[in-house]
């Protein structure tokens, strides 16, 4: 039988932590008794580790843990506080991620040791951040598969993730940690990443792509794929959402989409100076040149009652791709420049 970890999470909301203990069927009752913990078939449950006097009589299930929430813990040896390299996140997705769904697609657990530094990385579920960040060097990556979106290029790729474990659930919803393979293209090695494939990284972008679609239904399609960048990350909000696309190969390339429906803006003055117009049927796309280091453009039009705004560095390439995903209707070549004041 191979040996599996059971995850105990606390309905003590400030000053519990998970607990977890690892399973020797050789020993089984020993470790029990030892822990002070309650034999139940071929698993230990071990009492709660927390700063409470209260300890609950029995474990609880992932019914105590609610959606855009995280938890640490402690893998293989919850003694071991101190080590870094055994430190994880239990993660409840948020509820537009499919965090509200009683099984195990709601969780994720990656290791919290960052990957190019001493630092611990922890979730965010803040609205409009909904991330894994590094508080040191600003490492940021994306909740769903771990994957790395921003911050200085890893040492041995750039299309990487943080390690993970593999979770299941038994029928009365409590949570175990199945054995990993700590090996670069399984589960991952601590402290150095998880080697990701353009397909595993599109997987994630499409699943994001379906979620965001299914529980916001009143924006337009987000495309997985933007002027040659795939979809990193979703960012919704309470009255616009943020959607970036990034050249993972690289991280030097990326587009920065954000979809407004609380602002509608004034009529475009043409003699406005350093801008483009642009027109695609009834719209009018204007084009304004950021004059930063990376002679980014910053383009904007408006969609009924949603009001776009896209930044990014290749200018004819952008603005296909808006004619292409936002308005499929006409070609390319129905869109004609209506004026021009950009040096």
């Amino acid at each position: 039988m191979k040996p599996r970890v059971l995850i105990i999470i606390s309905s003590i909301a400030v000053l519990a932590v998970v607990s977890i203990v690892a399973i020797d069927s050789a020993s089984l009752d020993t470790i029990c008794r030892d822990s002070g913990g309650m034999r139940k078939g071929d698993y230990c449950l071990a009492p709660l580790v927390s700063n409470s006097t209260t300890i609950p009589e029995m474990p609880h299930s992932y019914k105590t843990m609610q959606p855009n929430t995280a938890e640490f813990f402690y893998y293989p040896d919850p003694s071991e506080t101190k080590d870094k390299y055994k430190l994880f996140m239990l993660i409840r997705l948020p509820e537009w991620m499919g965090g509200a769904e009683n099984n195990t697609s709601a969780f994720r657990a990656y290791s919290a040791k960052s990957l190019d530094d001493p630092c611990i990385v922890k979730y965010w579920g803040d609205e409009g951040r909904q991330r894994i960040e590094n508080p040191c060097q600003g490492g940021m990556y994306r909740v769903i598969d771990g994957a790395l979106t921003y911050g200085a290029i890893h040492r041995s790729t750039a299309m990487t993730a943080l390690p993970y474990l593999d979770l299941s659930m038994d029928k009365n919803g409590m949570l175990y940690v199945e054995p990993p393979t700590f090996s670069k293209d399984e589960n991952g090695v601590i402290g150095y990443g998880r080697d990701m494939t353009m397909t595993k990284l599109r997987q994630g972008s499409e699943f994001l792509v379906q979620s965001f679609a299914k529980h916001y239904p009143e924006y337009p399609a987000i495309p997985v794929d933007f002027a040659g960048y795939l979809l990193s990350e979703i960012s919704p909000e309470k009255y616009r959402t943020t959607v970036r696309h990034l050249d993972f190969q690289s991280k030097s390339g990326y587009i920065t989409m954000t979809i407004d429906h609380a602002r509608y803006g004034s009529d475009y003055d043409f003699a406005e100076p350093n801008k483009e117009f642009w027109q695609i049927g009834s719209t009018i796309i204007k084009i304004s040149d950021s004059k930063d280091y990376q002679q980014n453009y910053v383009f904007e039009f408006k969609d009924g009652s949603k009001h776009f705004t896209i930044e990014g560095q290749n200018k004819e390439f952008i603005l296909h791709d808006i004619v292409r995903n936002f308005f499929s209707e006409y070609d390319v070549d129905d869109m004609f420049l209506v004026s021009s004041t950009m040096e």
